[in-house]
């Protein structure tokens, strides 16, 4: 049967439209916005150990303002996580600042108290972290929401500007009779021409929500851990800053030069910033060849990219061209010297070097 081109638009739009308020207004929706309205934890019957889970999450929020609901695979037919996040925020009407919903595996958030995407950002590199635990990848969320939702100053006086937020780790160094200094970022509205390029973006993101991270360990008193979060929140703030007076002088080429240079720079860095890598050997050093020479080289590298991006800064000011001087070439790579020892054993060997992978 032929259908009009006009009557054919009218159906997809009709279609679409049902879908959508399908998934706002959807059985699994609707019984989470319910249970959430008087629980900040919502755990649908059908996932398994729910009541377990629910008692842990809502022992990991405290008295933040986070609203989660959890719900089993089968409820991705009604919609998926981020669209559940929409509609739920829409519902709840601005009674959480970040809601976070897991449908089976997949996990999403969205927060008014973070900046744009930081906290899809947040649950993304959980869900990355945890594939085989959406317990875990719940947990550590919720964690990081709470770490990197900025506490707003008393009497208003910094211009809309915000603390970071590290509060467990400044009590716990503060009572360690360690100084600690605040660290003081400005949150800009940033319309879409002047969004982070895709790829510094996501790297961004990963950045803001190792920041958690790294405070959590530093709330125990771990000077090093504590220390990490506020450069890693300090760079950060630096990549949004280059980007936002590149936009200003509508330097395109300018910008298409950094994103690519920030891109493989960032995707280098947070890698030897992960969990997997420098967080692991200040929590297990034990566990690691010259742990201290790891350590040093991380921080020197994260200090180093944290400069550049300061002179580019300066360099966009005075209208020269952007320079980049700093490498991270083979940050997390084998040592040097075992390198040197493969080389040696490979020359000694009857048999010859491996084949390479």
């Amino acid at each position: 049967m032929h259908v009009p081109p006009f009557l054919a638009a009218l159906l997809v739009t009709g279609a679409l439209a049902g879908a959508s308020a399908a998934g706002a207004g959807g059985p699994f929706i609707t019984d989470a916005a319910d249970a959430l309205a008087t629980s900040n934890v919502y755990v649908d019957q059908g996932v398994a150990d729910g009541a377990q889970l629910a008692g842990e999450l809502s022992s990991e929020i405290g008295d933040a303002s986070i609203g989660i609901a959890v719900l089993p695979e089968i409820a991705s037919t009604e919609a998926d996580a981020s669209a559940m996040v929409k509609a739920l925020y829409d519902r709840m009407d601005g009674k959480y600042d970040t809601i976070v919903v897991a449908v089976g595996n997949d996990v999403a958030a969205g927060s008014s108290a973070l900046d744009k995407g930081q906290a899809l950002g947040i649950a993304n590199e959980a869900e990355r972290a945890n594939p085989t635990s959406v317990d875990d990848a719940l947990t550590q969320t919720v964690q990081q929401v709470i770490a990197a939702t900025p506490a707003e100053t008393s009497g208003g006086g910094v211009d809309g500007g915000l603390i970071v937020g590290l509060a467990l780790a400044v009590a716990a160094l503060l009572a360690a009779g360690i100084a600690v200094v605040a660290v003081v970022r400005r949150r800009r509205a940033r319309d879409e021409s002047q969004a982070l390029p895709e790829g510094v973006e996501g790297q961004v993101a990963v950045l803001r929500g190792l920041v958690g991270e790294y405070a959590a360990v530093g709330a125990s008193g771990h000077e090093t851990a504590a220390r990490t979060a506020q450069e890693i929140s300090v760079l950060a703030d630096n990549v949004d800053e280059l980007f936002a007076r590149l936009d200003k002088r509508s330097a395109d080429d300018q910008v298409y030069v950094a994103s690519v240079e920030y891109d493989d720079k960032l995707r280098k860095l947070t890698a030897a910033l992960n969990r997997d890598y420098l967080l692991d050997i200040l929590t297990h050093p034990h566990l690691w060849d010259d742990p201290d020479d790891r350590v040093r080289e991380v921080e020197g590298a994260l200090q180093g990219v944290s400069d550049e991006l300061v002179e580019n800064i300066k360099q966009v000011n005075a209208r020269r061209g952007l320079h980049f001087q700093v490498s991270l070439d083979g940050l997390i790579g084998r040592r040097k010297e075992l390198q040197a020892w493969d080389r040696a054993f490979d020359q000694a060997s009857d048999d010859g070097p491996p084949p390479s992978a």
